[in-house]
C-alpha cells in the first residue's frame, strides 16, 4: 500500500490538505514522522514528503524497481527477511552501483520500504 512519509511538523498542513481535496487517508505517527496511508489511488495533489510502500514481510509484490540489480540498506534482520523475496523476483543483488536502493524500516508491525 501507498503511504507518504513526512515530518511531524508537516503532518498538519498535509492532513488540511488531503481533508480539503476529499481525499480518503489514514494516518500513522510514530517519533518524528508521520505516514499517510492510502487505499487505493494516489491522490492528485501537490504534496510534499517521501513516497513509499508500507508492507507486511510476505508482499513486495507492490514495490516498483527499475533495474534488474538492488542493494538493501536495513538492518541485518531485515535484508534476511525480503533480500529472498526480491531474489525470487528476478532482481540480482549489486552492492557497487546497483539499479535500485532500497531503504526498509520496520513501522509497528509493518515496513517502510522507500526505493531510490
Amino acid at each position: 500500500m501507498k503511504a507518504l512519509l513526512i515530518r511531524r511538523e508537516k503532518a498538519r498542513s498535509t492532513r488540511e490538505v488531503l481533508i480539503s481535496a476529499k481525499i480518503e487517508f489514514y494516518e500513522e505517527t510514530k517519533n518524528f514522522h508521520t505516514a499517510f496511508i492510502f487505499p487505493g489511488v494516489l491522490p492528485d495533489v501537490d504534496l510534499q514528503g517521501k513516497w513509499v510502500d508500507l508492507l507486511d514481510e510476505n508482499e513486495v509484490s507492490s514495490v516498483e524497481i527499475k533495474g534488474m540489480t538492488f542493494r538493501i540498506d536495513a538492518s541485518r534482520d531485515v535484508i534476511d527477511i525480503f533480500a529472498p523475496k526480491f531474489i525470487a523476483k528476478g532482481l540480482k543483488v549489486k552492492l557497487e552501483n546497483p539499479d535500485a536502493i532500497l531503504e526498509i524500516h520496520r513501522w509497528g508491525n509493518k515496513y517502510v520500504v522507500s526505493v531510490s
